[in-house]
């Protein structure tokens, strides 16, 4: 190992106060003391790693208030330092975190999970979303073996608690509600919609429908898996609100295999 890496291994291990010798290397100045100086370092990185975790849990922030939030943050950075160049994957793991150390308090790690799914689902990759005039110019043939893809972003939650209630509380300025057991877990869904990322909650059937074209089950395979009363009525429904929320685009499917003449 070189000199220049040893002396960088050594320096990331003092920021992460693991054993080492870091100090020892800093040659003595006039001005602040080796000790001192190294320390501005040691705080900056906790510093930015901190804004990194408010900018990307801003919710969950607001939930526990600084000091509550400045503290599982420390842990968290120590439990799990950033591992890439980029900070952007940095908190991947923060809501499982969370969910063990207020594993009273669901709502904390279920805020964090909302959070952090938006800001994937922000920076997720693009999808041309169908509309109502792509879907009028299906053949019934068309219909019979289409399969539908959601956007490249999206992703399911589940809910214990009221954490819905409370999210849109806090994003309105209003007083938080009673946090409450849901007597079955919520399921959330999480997509974006042009360059905005959004969320609602979706009752059993529709996810299934949802998750079965999700898994590439083609579109009237998937309607037949649905039990409920009047059920050309309701997927109906659930069609027009995927087509207005820019949730469903065409699945990418291979071509098929050129007739050898």
């Amino acid at each position: 190992m070189s000199a220049l890496a040893e002396l960088q291994r050594q320096f990331m291990h003092y920021l992460r106060d693991a054993p080492n010798a870091f100090i020892d290397t800093l040659a003595a100045s006039d001005g602040l003391a080796p000790a001192a100086r190294a320390h501005i370092y040691h705080n900056a990185y906790r510093v930015r790693l901190l804004d990194t975790l408010k900018d990307s849990f801003d919710k969950t922030w607001a939930w526990l208030g600084d000091e509550a939030f400045e503290s599982a943050g420390r842990r968290y950075i120590a439990a799990h330092p950033p591992t890439q160049f980029s900070l952007r994957p940095f908190g991947d793991r923060f809501a499982a975190w969370l969910h063990t150390a207020w594993p009273d308090d669901p709502e904390v790690a279920e805020l964090a999970a909302l959070d952090w799914a938006l800001r994937n689902a922000f920076d997720s990759a693009d999808g041309a979303a169908l509309d109502a005039a792509a879907l009028a110019g299906y053949s019934a043939e068309d219909w019979g073996r289409v399969v539908f893809a959601l956007q490249p972003g999206t992703q399911w939650l589940q809910f214990s608690r009221n954490t819905l209630d409370l999210w849109h509380a806090m994003d309105r300025g209003d007083p938080p509600p009673d946090l409450v057991t849901l007597a079955q877990p919520l399921t959330v869904l999480v997509w974006r919609k042009g360059e905005q990322p959004h969320f609602r909650s979706v009752e059993a059937p529709e996810a299934a429908m949802l998750c079965a074209m999700q898994a590439g089950t083609p579109f009237a395979a998937a309607c037949a898996g649905v039990d409920a009363p009047d059920t050309q009525t309701l997927i109906g429904g659930w069609l027009a609100r995927w087509l207005a929320d820019g949730l469903i685009r065409e699945a990418d499917c291979p071509a098929p295999p050129a007739v050898q003449g």
